[in-house]
């Protein structure tokens, strides 16, 4: 994507043009001009890259209506001006109410009465005629993003009455495998790469064994339970293509599974955070995988699905660390160290959560590390799955907040499929561009201008 495009989106819903207003008449496109736009690109010196946008902004040909619902739905911001009680600015917050649990800022013209069902929320008062008021408006609309996207309070009414309630938005599955390359300031060579497409095509281009990436990183349960090979995840993925398969493909040996249960030993469950290290089975000979590292990042709830630990970027340091005590072990052995690893986005990819924060911890985790210990990691390059244009875009914004600089521009990986193979589907595809572990997978309009 273009970089000026690339960040975050604040949604902006309100009435157009000069309206009424119980006899004040309010010009709303220079509300939107001198008050929530500046307001919302104030929020670059908090390190936070995000565009604003309203709807008569867009330029795009189709169905106005549809527009509109996504991109209430896809921005993690939404901006809403209720005065004049506009019936279209209504059914917009209450289509954002009930897609999205945050971040959801209601403001108003001064002297505005919020009705009944939003009495209770938080909404900010301006005067366009005032410009200390404006000045005060703008610090109180960023205070209230920038809280909002830092923090995990619910400022919608539906979600607080539905817990548990998810919408997820389309994924865009990339076909093609790239790579892009990026360099922390001080990690003295060492790389964070993020790799695009589906995970059963790295590792198979015709590449030199440098090139490989040695660890694949399989999030996972604290029961440390692998996904029926049927799911869709990267849990059963590395299940199915790690097994010793007959030539039909069924399942003659369970082998990294069975390996993984007896590191268990009889136990229930592992520490949230901990990493279980087994061979890669199959994908040895198949993909060149040295070993598997299996990370205990979310928890399940009988009957309530799979959650995220606290802390999750924990476990990125943890299999980076053991990454670097297994490299010793393997130089002790007079074998190579292991230079390079995959790790997927660790989340639970609900709709309403937001994969931008979840990515920046996570990167961040990954950079602090090759920063920290860039004088003895044996890790040269740290790589970030990116099966869909949702987790590109999340993680590519992450980078630019943290301000680590792109070093390699869309290149093709040598460590990845070729596109011209990377389109080809079999079985095992179905079950590749999910999210981590055994949890649930992570899968453009406004009303008219006469609002």
């Amino acid at each position: 994507m273009p970089n000026e495009e690339l960040g975050r989106l604040c949604f902006v819903i309100m009435p157009f043009g000069e309206k009424d207003d119980h006899g004040k008449l309010i010009d709303f496109d220079a509300v939107y001009r001198q008050i929530i736009r500046p307001a919302v690109e104030a929020l670059t010196q908090d390190r936070i890259r995000i565009r604003c946008l309203r709807c008569d902004e867009v330029e795009k040909a189709g169905l106005i209506h549809e527009r509109m619902i996504n991109y209430i739905l896809d921005a993690e911001v939404a901006v809403v001006d209720i005065s004049t009680a506009n019936p279209n600015v209504y059914y917009e917050l209450g289509v954002r109410h009930a897609l999205r649990d945050r971040v959801t800022v209601l403001i108003r013209r001064e002297g505005t009465r919020n009705p009944f069902n939003i009495a209770g929320m938080n909404t900010i008062d301006y005067d366009d005629s005032d410009p200390e008021k404006v000045a005060q408006a703008q610090s109180m609309i960023r205070s209230f993003i920038r809280n909002g996207l830092l923090s995990s309070t619910r400022d919608s009414l539906v979600h607080a009455a539905v817990p548990g309630l998810e919408v997820s938005s389309r994924q865009g599955a990339i076909a093609a495998s790239r790579v892009h390359r990026y360099a922390p300031a001080h990690a003295r060579g060492g790389e964070i790469r993020l790799i695009t497409g589906n995970l059963r095509n790295v590792n198979l281009s015709s590449g030199g064994a440098d090139d490989r990436i040695d660890i694949w990183v399989n999030s996972e349960n604290i029961n440390m339970q692998m996904a029926r090979i049927f799911d869709s995840s990267i849990s059963a993925l590395i299940r199915y293509l790690g097994a010793r398969r007959d030539d039909v493909g069924d399942i003659v040996e369970d082998t990294i599974a069975d390996e993984l249960r007896a590191k268990m030993r009889g136990r229930q469950q592992v520490n949230p955070g901990m990493v279980v290290s087994t061979g890669s089975g199959s994908l040895a000979d198949s993909h060149h995988v040295r070993r598997i590292f299996h990370v205990a990042s979310v928890y399940g709830v009988i009957g309530g699905g799979y959650y995220p630990i606290a802390q999750v970027e924990q476990c990125i340091t943890a299999a980076l660390l053991q990454a670097d005590r297994e490299s010793a072990r393997a130089e002790k052995a007079g074998e190579k160290p292991y230079r390079s690893i995959v790790l997927p986005l660790l989340t639970t990819g609900s709709g309403s959560s937001s994969l931008v924060d979840s990515a920046r911890k996570q990167l961040d985790a990954a950079r602090n590390y090759l920063e920290a210990r860039a004088a003895v990691t044996r890790l040269q390059r740290v790589y970030f799955l990116a099966p869909t244009k949702r987790h590109l875009s999340a993680l590519q914004v992450a980078l630019a907040e943290l301000g680590i600089a792109e070093v390699g521009a869309d290149v093709a990986a040598a460590a990845v499929l070729p596109d011209a193979e990377a389109g080809r589907v079999d079985q095992s595809d179905r079950m590749g561009t999910a999210a981590c572990g055994n949890a649930a997978a992570p899968v453009d309009g406004a009303a008219g201008s006469g609002r």
